[in-house]
C-alpha cells in the first residue's frame, strides 16, 4: 500500500518554523526568540516561547505540538 507524505514546507531566507506549535514565523524587529545550545528558535508568541523555555528537548525530540 502506498502512503501519501506531505511535502516539506519551503521556507524563505528569513522564515522558520516555529517548534512549539509548527507555524511559520518570520525574522525582523518583533520577532520572539530564544537562544538555545547555540542555535536561535524562532516563535509565533509568547506562549510557545515560555512552553519551549520550560522543556526545550521535548520539543526537539518530539517535534511541533498543536497551536498552544
Amino acid at each position: 500500500m502506498h502512503h501519501q507524505h506531505e511535502a516539506k514546507q519551503e521556507l524563505g531566507p528569513d522564515e522558520h518554523i516555529d517548534p512549539v506549535c509548527g507555524m511559520t514565523v518570520g525574522e525582523g524587529p518583533g520577532a520572539i526568540t530564544f537562544d538555545y545550545k547555540g542555535a536561535k528558535y524562532y516563535f509565533c508568541s509568547p506562549g510557545c516561547r515560555r512552553a519551549f523555555e520550560k522543556d526545550p528537548e521535548k520539543f526537539l525530540r518530539g517535534g511541533p505540538q498543536s497551536h498552544m
